[in-house]
């Protein structure tokens, strides 16, 4: 996995354009899948076993609090970090956060109801994983790597984007997760075009809209089986499967670019049948995949 981790961080840097992509357009075509399948297979080694998830926290805001045109019934929200798991250790995909964010009225997860035996085991996964990423720089999804008292240990593991550095610095969600901008070089600080091979059968998507530097994670397993973590491109399955965005007034608040996740849900349409789609906030949806065993619950963290 080290070995890999170095040779997927030469082969993006001889494909990289120079410059942040910030509207990409023409990008989300029928061929791009077949670009990111190709992409997968640059890093020589072992293909990941599974990819696991442990549920942080929860809540239940309404359905038109997460979907436009949605209703008043409940829809039951999910906080959780995933990792992808190989026989020789495992890759972290977000971070978590920790209580006192929790507390805070302005955070990302504020109302969640939080876990601390989760915490601690997402606490022991950062800090045993082989290298960590973040799909985009919001407090519940990069607190931990933030704000956390083995920062010594996880930062120079962590690959955090140009563009999520650049928000971390300049306007983070949260002032509770402002990055330090002389401390910025302690994190392995990554720009890229594209595509990122991280690892055998990882890529990473650029995929800004929801913040400048969102980005989804595709494996692909030694089972065959391919699996995109999307982040928060919609926080519903259902604005996926229905081509249907966040509300408005909150895509207003956080300043998303909706004509760029417009293109990027209707790609993700596109592939449903193809890709297995992990939203990370739609906690049905998340128990249905460990139902069908597409997703694992629980984090692995036996070492090899």
């Amino acid at each position: 996995m080290t070995i890999q981790l170095f040779l997927s961080i030469a082969l993006a840097v001889s494909i990289t354009c120079a410059g942040l992509v910030h509207a990409q357009t023409g990008v989300w075509t029928d061929s791009f899948l077949g670009r990111v399948r190709a992409t997968a297979t640059m890093v020589p080694g072992t293909l990941p076993q599974s990819v696991r998830v442990l549920r942080l926290a929860a809540e239940e805001p309404h359905q038109s609090e997460v979907l436009d045109g949605g209703g008043n019934e409940r829809f039951r929200m999910t906080y959780p970090v995933f990792q992808i798991r190989f026989t020789d250790g495992w890759i972290m995909v977000d971070a978590g956060f920790d209580k006192e964010l929790v507390a805070q009225p302005n955070s990302g997860a504020a109302g969640a109801v939080f876990s601390q035996e989760k915490y601690e085991q997402v606490q022991r996964a950062l800090v045993g994983a082989r290298s960590i990423v973040v799909t985009h720089e919001h407090d519940d999804h990069a607190a931990g790597v933030i704000r956390n008292p083995a920062l010594e240990v996880l930062a120079p593991k962590t690959l955090l984007t140009r563009a999520q550095v650049q928000t971390l610095i300049e306007h983070p969600n949260n002032p509770l997760i402002r990055l330090d901008a002389s401390k910025s070089n302690k994190y392995c600080v990554i720009d890229y075009d594209l595509l990122y091979p991280l690892a055998s059968g990882v890529v990473l998507i650029k995929a800004p809209g929801h913040t400048p530097g969102s980005q989804m994670v595709y494996v692909r397993l030694a089972s065959g089986e391919e699996i995109l973590l999307i982040g928060d491109v919609t926080w519903a399955m259902s604005g996926i499967e229905q081509r249907r965005q966040k509300p408005e007034a909150a895509s207003k608040e956080m300043s998303e670019d909706r004509t760029a996740i417009q293109q990027e849900i209707d790609w993700l349409n596109s592939i449903m049948a193809k890709v297995t789609l992990i939203n990370a906030h739609d906690d049905d949806a998340i128990v249905a995949l460990i139902r069908k065993g597409a997703l694992r619950d629980g984090l692995d963290l036996r070492r090899p």
